[in-house]
């Protein structure tokens, strides 16, 4: 008799499940479910590499400014323009940047962002550098000891860490010519 209970309380749980999804239905929501997971990591794919579907902007060194100068420091500022070619607007977190001018390393770093390049237009940000160059013998330094304007060839690299989910940084690079200008300090 025991025996016949416990095969009848099976039977009934059982028979609750049958009777809450027959086998017709059964089949067509495991085969929902499956879709929506393939939907769900097909989405999660796409996202992953949210990095190739953003285009890198176009960064432009504008000017190099010389703020301050005395013996063992000077503070240059640094104004760049920036060009995106997205149909979104760029929600900057960071910058990581290297700057030469002529042939020598000027400045490198990497600085907090917290700016918004709009969808398919410009915007411009600067970063304050301080440098010890009047130790060295580069021309950068000459420049600032007699007040001179002078052209450098400048070559510009670096990285935007964008607020954009699962995307990676945005590289950029580019070159040009800038003409320097300093007050004798």
């Amino acid at each position: 008799m025991d025996a016949d209970r416990r095969t009848l309380g099976r039977a009934r749980a059982g028979a609750s499940l049958s009777a809450a999804l027959p086998e017709g239905d059964m089949n067509l929501r495991i085969t929902a479910v499956r879709i929506a997971s393939l939907a769900a990591f097909a989405a999660i794919s796409a996202c992953a590499g949210t990095g190739s579907i953003v285009s890198s902007p176009v960064v432009r060194l504008m000017s190099i400014e010389i703020t301050s100068a005395d013996f063992d420091r000077q503070t240059f500022l640094l104004s760049f323009d920036v060009s995106n070619p997205n149909p979104f607007p760029l929600p900057i977190r960071s910058v990581r940047y290297r700057v030469r001018l002529g042939e020598q390393r000027f400045a490198s770093g990497e600085t907090q962002g917290n700016f918004t390049v709009p969808a398919d237009g410009n915007g411009a940000f600067a970063i304050s550098v301080e440098l010890d160059l009047l130790r060295t013998t580069s021309n950068i330094s000459s420049l600032i000891r007699t007040g001179m304007s002078r052209d450098f060839d400048y070559e510009l690299s670096g990285s935007f860490a964008v607020d954009i989910p699962f995307a990676k940084p945005l590289e950029f690079k580019s070159g040009g010519n800038i003409e320097m200008q300093a007050a004798a300090f």
